[in-house]
This record gives structure tokens, C-alpha cells and sequence, in this order.
């Protein structure tokens, strides 16, 4: 199988996997959030902003340095120093993640009195604690399986834990949201955690299984430096990402905190902090399942290419991964901004969420094509500049939320994720054209795109009126694709090439011969 081919196929694994996941996820953050109320998602919100630091500090990069590692080693056709890597990868997560563990334990009540300034949130942070050494170590396994392309253990490992936490969660929640949000959020953290322990004995026995297939006659291989190399990958990483987690913990601190100084009541404020970042962000990053399962592989092939030297192939890899991200970015915005308040009232009985969806749809464009960005320049090794980036975004952000909040409110911070958004990915797309030199068409990839969106969601209605929520968009999507084809950004070839992706070799080979005899 060619080493594309295989990209494809293992990003298609995830894809599904992803989509799978997502869509649960998004019904059953619907149901949590009918259970304990737009507060309860701002202050769960809350304690999830200090847990999103906590896992930075608990993985400190080791699962880029261990794909990358990996990566290398398997292409320069040395595959029994991955024993190796892991080891010491292993050694590293659990440091990471034993810090971090006891520091969330012992300081809880600082963390949630001082810094969240809100009590309730303490045994909740406590809680959190246990599964910081999991989730390092996973992240280390993760990062092998992502390294030797068997991502399906990866996306058979996430079903297995949302199945997991989703179960516990709802038991927790009947159990104990009746006794006020502390309990609720309680039950959502515990059933996180206990989730997150039954994902990484699942990782690790998927794993041992994997190293006596493939590793058994292996030899093992030590290569001096490796403490160095993984130090040189994963501590510049760590590093910034202390910044850039902390930055963003910082900011999400301030957002309830500036809505309440425009006049409202902390109540007030958490609700609309719940409604912007538990309904209306995790929406629109829903359709991003599909473009972060391709652009978390192009790492370690990115990766493999580099080490190879081959700029060649680097660059038909970037310029295929920006064109089929900008198609599929423009749908989904388009569809995004005409389905808003179906989506609100449908998913969140709530016409706030609808109105916010509405209005961030446009940016998730760019978002997506950040993420493809930011994974390639990850692979070629520019992952310091992609971090520093991100911390210039991130103080960029708290000084726009503490300007703008207190005098627009919500839509304030709609206007400090595009700004951020818009900037971020302009410095990161430049640096891209200096590395790599892509070219991109603007007519196929960005304005045909546009009009198809606006011609299948003005359609649509006038064909099949009265449609539900999701065959409504479901139709949507299909008619976008198919203007796509007259308009010339989605052609004939490109349908036999991916097509040819997914046939086995031999009949790939022979539609291609075919076409070339006729």
C-alpha cells in the first residue's frame, strides 16, 4: 500500500471514529445541559479551564515527541529503537503526570476559591487529580499508534472511553444533580476520570497485543541521545504550551468575570459563558472531527517525508490537505450560518445558542485551515514557532476580552475569537509558504466553493420544504458537493483519485491503466 494510500485510509478510520464520537457528544452535552442549566455549563466550564492546564503540564509534549521519534525511527529503518522511545516516554509521562496529580490535590481549595472564585468548585478539582497519570501515559501510547499508523487502536480506544464516561456520567448525574450543581459537576468530573483509567488499561493491553505482532523478532536498538532528542521535541513544546494553556485558562477566568462587570449577576455571566463555550464553540468545532483526523496524521508522515528529504512529496501532501480543508471549511460554514436557530432550538432548546452559532460560523473556516497548518508545520519541525504563535494569540485574546466584554457583552467574545482566529492563522500560513512554497487556486478552492454554498442553501428549500433538522442538512451537504462539480472546484479526477484511495492496489492500478489505454 503507498504510503498516501495508507495516510488516507488511517485518517478515514479516525474520521469516522471522530464523527461517531462528536455526534454522541453533542447529544449528550444537549441533555447535560438540560439536566443542570446554562450555570452549571459555565461553572463546569469553569473547572474545565483549570483541568485543560493540568493536562498540558501532565503531558508536556511527549505525544508529539513520541510520534515524531517513532517516525524517525521508521524511516531510517531502524524500527527496534520505538522500544526504546517508549521507555523513556514512559518514564517522562509519569514524572509530568505525578506532579500534576498532587499539585491539583493538594491546592484545590486555592484553585477553586482563589482562582476560579467560586467554591463549588473545589471537590471537583480534587477529583480531577487522579486521572492526571492516565492521560500522560496514554498520550504516550497514543502517540506510538499514531507514529506506526495503526490509528485504528486510537479511535477504537476513544469509543471505548466516551462509551465509558458517557455511562458513568449519566448514573452520576441521576444520583447526584439533584443535589445542587457542586454534586452535578461532580458527577460529570468523576465520570472523566474513572473514564479516563479504563482508556489507558485499554491503550496499554491494545499495545502489549500490537508489540508481539509486530515488534516480537525485532531487535532492540538504543541510539545515544535519545534523552536529548526527546528533551529537544517535547520541553520546547512543554514550554510554550505551560504559556499557552495558562494564557487561555487566564482568559477563560476573565470571561465570566468582565460579562458580570457590563452590569449583570454572576449567575448571569456563567450562563452566557456556558452557552458560548458548552453549546455554540463545541458545535461549529463539530464538523471538525473530519479535518483534525487528517491533519492529526500528516504529523508523522510530514515527519517521515522530512527526515527523507523529500520536499517534492511534502508539497503535493500540503497543497492536497489546503484545498480539500478550504472545500470543506466553506460548506461547513455555509451550512452552519443557514441551519443556526434550527440547531439551537433543536439541540439546546435555546435560541441564545442558535444566535452565537450563527454568528461564529464564518471563522470556522479558518479554523480548520489552522489546524491543517499548524499539524504540517508540527511535522517539519516548526512546532516552537507554531506555539509561539499561539501564545501571541492567546495574550492577544485576554487583552480583547478584557476591553470588549464589559461593554459588548457576549458578542464580544464572538468578536475576540475571529480577531484571534484571523491572526493566528495569518502568521502561520506565511511561515508554511516559506517552508513548503504551495500554490493554491483562489477561484476553485475559495470563491466556487462560496457560491455552491449559497446555491445549495437558497435550493434546497424550494426542493424539499419542510425537512427536518438533519436530513435538512444532510440534503444541504449533498447539494453542495454536487455544485461543486459544474463550478469546477471538485472535478472528475478528483473523484476517480479518491476513489482510487480506497480500492485495493491491484483494481487502483487497473482503473488507472484503463483510463490511460482509452
Amino acid at each position: 500500500m503507498s504510503g498516501f494510500r495508507r495516510y488516507v485510509r488511517n485518517a478515514a478510520v479516525l474520521m469516522g471514529a471522530a464523527l461517531l464520537m462528536r455526534s454522541v457528544s453533542l447529544v449528550f452535552n444537549a441533555y447535560v445541559s438540560g439536566k443542570i442549566g446554562a450555570e452549571g455549563m459555565g461553572l463546569f466550564s469553569l473547572i474545565m479551564s483549570v483541568y485543560g492546564f493540568a493536562v498540558t503540564f501532565a503531558t508536556s509534549g511527549i505525544n508529539l515527541a513520541v510520534t515524531r521519534l517513532c517516525a524517525e525511527a521508521i524511516g531510517e529503518g531502524d524500527p527496534g529503537r520505538i522500544r526504546s522511545v517508549l521507555r523513556h516516554a514512559v518514564l517522562y509521562a509519569c514524572f509530568f503526570g505525578g506532579i500534576a496529580s498532587v499539585v491539583l490535590f493538594f491546592f484545590s481549595v486555592p484553585l477553586g476559591s482563589g482562582l476560579l472564585g467560586d467554591a463549588r468548585t473545589i471537590p471537583s478539582i480534587r477529583l480531577l487529580s487522579c486521572s492526571m497519570l492516565p492521560i500522560a501515559l496514554s498520550s504516550v501510547f497514543g502517540g506510538y499508534f499514531n507514529a506506526v499508523r495503526r490509528v485504528s487502536r486510537n479511535a477504537l480506544t476513544q469509543l471505548f472511553e466516551q462509551t465509558v464516561r458517557i455511562g458513568l456520567t449519566v448514573f452520576g448525574l441521576m444520583a447526584l444533580a439533584p443535589a445542587g450543581l457542586t454534586y452535578a459537576c461532580l458527577a460529570l468530573v468523576g465520570g472523566s476520570a474513572l473514564a479516563e483509567f479504563c482508556s489507558f488499561f485499554f491503550l496499554l493491553a491494545q499495545y502489549l497485543l500490537d508489540r508481539r505482532r509486530h515488534f516480537q523478532n525485532t531487535r532492540p536498538s538504543e541510539k545515544a541521545g535519545l534523552w536529548q532528542r526527546l528533551f529537544r521535541i517535547s520541553l520546547p513544546v512543554a514550554a510554550s504550551a505551560y504559556v499557552r494553556s495558562g494564557l487561555v485558562t487566564v482568559e477563560h477566568i476573565l470571561i465570566p468575570f468582565c460579562l458580570s462587570l457590563g452590569g449583570g449577576s454572576r449567575a448571569e455571566a456563567l450562563a452566557s459563558y456556558g452557552i458560548l463555550h458548552s453549546m455554540a464553540i463545541p458545535t461549529i468545532l463539530y464538523p471538525a472531527a473530519v479535518t483534525s483526523a487528517f491533519s492529526g496524521l500528516l504529523v508523522p508522515e510530514m515527519a517521515e517525508c522530512h527526515a527523507r528529504g523529500d520536499m517534492r512529496r511534502i508539497r503535493y501532501m500540503t497543497e492536497r490537505a489546503l484545498s480539500y480543508t478550504l472545500l470543506f471549511g466553506m460548506g461547513c460554514a455555509g451550512l452552519l450560518i443557514a441551519f443556526a436557530p434550527a440547531i439551537g432550538a433543536s439541540f439546546y432548546h435555546n435560541a441564545e445558542a442558535g444566535h452565537f452559532i450563527g454568528l461564529l460560523a464564518p471563522v470556522v473556516v479558518i479554523m480548520y485551515l489552522d489546524t491543517t497548518v499548524d499539524s504540517i508545520l508540527k511535522g517539519l519541525g516548526h512546532q516552537v514557532y507554531s506555539m509561539g504563535v499561539n501564545i501571541a494569540d492567546s495574550l492577544l485574546s485576554i487583552l480583547m476580552v478584557w476591553l470588549f466584554l464589559p461593554r459588548m457583552g457576549a458578542e464580544g467574545y464572538v468578536l475576540v475569537v475571529i480577531a484571534a482566529e484571523v491572526f493566528n492563522f495569518s502568521l502561520s500560513v506565511l511561515r508554511l509558504q516559506q517552508a513548503v512554497g504551495f500554490r493554491l487556486s483562489l477561484w476553485r478552492f475559495l470563491f466556487a466553493p462560496l457560491l455552491a454554498v449559497i446555491g445549495a442553501t437558497a435550493i434546497l428549500p424550494l426542493l424539499l420544504p419542510g425537512l427536518a433538522l438533519i436530513p435538512a442538512l444532510l440534503m444541504a451537504a449533498l447539494l453542495y458537493l454536487l455544485l461543486l462539480l459544474p463550478l469546477g472546484s471538485f472535478t472528475r479526477e478528483d473523484l476517480v483519485w479518491l476513489g482510487g484511495l480506497f480500492l485495493p492496489a491491484g483494481r487502483a492500478d487497473a482503473r488507472k491503466n484503463s483510463r490511460i489505454r482509452s
